[in-house]
């Protein structure tokens, strides 16, 4: 094969340096912009979707509990009491393990989520939650109702697994604590009150509180706000079970009376609540409404990061066309000399693509280089102002589809001047010329 348009090439670059410098700069800004860009295009968007993406993509669930108590006979409601189950209980309740764990006082005590009295569930159900698609967390958790046997008041107390994301966005989390400290593994009989319950009762960080019977200290002071989940006292999900098995009639074995769940962003959680409901059997659901709008919003960022990078990639070939076509109709003479002395219009084509396409090539590997250095010396996060780590803004998937696109470009954008010129005439050409 001949390759003599390509030493010819090179020779016709070398010899008009200063035209070659021009085009090759010209590729190398546009390339560099066209990637700082891009990259920090992509680099906001990510950081506005881990933000916006996860607003209200939290919700709770639980089974109530069972609506046929009043239909049972005097004999079965002792029965009941007792831990014996009724056939009806059985046949209705397929999700439910708490029968045979009603509380000793039934009338004050027992499993609730608020003010809503719940079943038990169990712990390989919070599982099963946990594996669905779109679900990023779910964590089992226990709330119980409590009976103060000096003065009869009421109040509430939850038991969480510690780590666990949903319980940090649906229930009492790390960053609510405004007094003391938080939970740890080494919080045996230590517990965080609710701010207002500490308010309204005279408690703060180290006061002593009657749990059934055991004293606990309060080691922290929680502002829970508008959680979905909210108790009074909140404590390591071992050490609740252990003081609620003191006030139901049988103790628990891997249960617990609600499932909180953290879904992975906003356009995804209406479904993973359709597939929960599916799997409890039931539509019993806690959630914020703030999903929907943040799961439209998402939808727009990524419209307008593609409208945004369109109109980028279009300036991009307008600007490597007009470098193109100043680069070949200041050589229309030079073209029409090689056509005058018997060049081929394949030979003058494949001469001139190989420029354009080796100062592409050039300049596009200059702006790549220019654009890394530029994107590691300048910190993204303090110009967009990110607080958060979310990464490196340089993307080498992005960067690869860039110099593919803009190489291709100037090389298309190099033909079609060429294949217009070549359609004149060469004497035309010498005598405007």
């Amino acid at each position: 094969m001949n390759f003599d348009f390509l030493l010819c090439a090179t020779r016709e670059l070398k010899r008009n340096k200063r035209r070659t410098m021009a085009v090759f700069t010209g590729y190398a800004i546009a390339v560099s912009l066209l990637l700082v860009i891009t990259a920090v295009t992509i680099f906001s968007k990510v950081h506005q979707t881990a933000i916006i993406g996860t607003t209200g993509t939290h919700f709770v669930t639980w089974l109530p509990s069972c609506g046929d108590l009043s239909s049972l006979t005097e004999e079965e409601l002792s029965k009941l009491a007792k831990g014996i189950i009724p056939d009806k209980c059985k046949q209705n309740c397929a999700n439910c393990t708490g029968c045979n764990k009603k509380p000793k006082d039934i009338l004050n005590e027992g499993f609730v989520i608020n003010t809503n009295t719940t079943r038990l569930l169990t712990l390989d159900l919070a599982n099963e939650i946990n594996k669905l698609p779109g679900v990023r967390n779910a964590s089992p958790f226990l709330m119980f109702r409590f009976r103060d046997p000096t003065d009869n008041r009421l109040f509430t107390v939850g038991g969480l697994f510690l780590g666990h994301l949903a319980v940090e966005t649906n229930s009492c989390g790390t960053n609510e604590i405004i007094e003391g400290q938080y939970l740890s593994e080494n919080s045996l009989s230590k517990v965080i009150v609710d701010d207002g319950y500490a308010l309204n009762n005279g408690l703060k960080v180290g006061s002593k509180v009657v749990i059934a019977e055991e004293e606990f200290e309060i080691i922290g002071v929680a502002a829970t706000g508008a959680d979905p989940v909210k108790a009074d006292f909140y404590m390591l999900f071992g050490e609740a079970e252990r003081v609620i098995n003191r006030r139901i009639h049988n103790p628990l074995e891997k249960e617990a009376n609600i499932v909180l769940v953290e879904s992975v962003n906003g356009t995804v959680h209406k479904k993973v609540m359709e597939d929960v409901n599916k799997l409890m059997k039931n539509d019993s659901i806690l959630t914020s409404g703030c999903y929907y709008p943040a799961s439209k919003a998402i939808g727009l960022n990524e419209k307008l990061l593609w409208v945004f990078i369109a109109v980028i990639l279009i300036s991009s070939i307008l600007l490597t066309v007009k470098l193109q076509l100043a680069f070949v109709v200041e050589r229309q003479r030079d073209i029409a000399i090689l056509k005058a002395i018997g060049w081929s219009n394949n030979s003058v084509i494949k001469q001139i693509v190989s420029e354009s396409f080796i100062v592409s090539v050039a300049g596009c590997v200059s702006g790549v280089l220019i654009s890394l250095f530029l994107l590691w010396a300048v910190p993204i996060e303090q110009v967009l102002g990110v607080e958060m780590d979310i990464g490196s803004p340089i993307n080498a998937l992005s960067m690869a589809a860039v110099i593919i696109f803009s190489v291709f470009s100037g090389v298309l954008s190099g033909l079609v001047p060429v294949l217009f010129v070549l359609k004149k005439h060469p004497l035309e050409v010498l005598r405007r010329n």
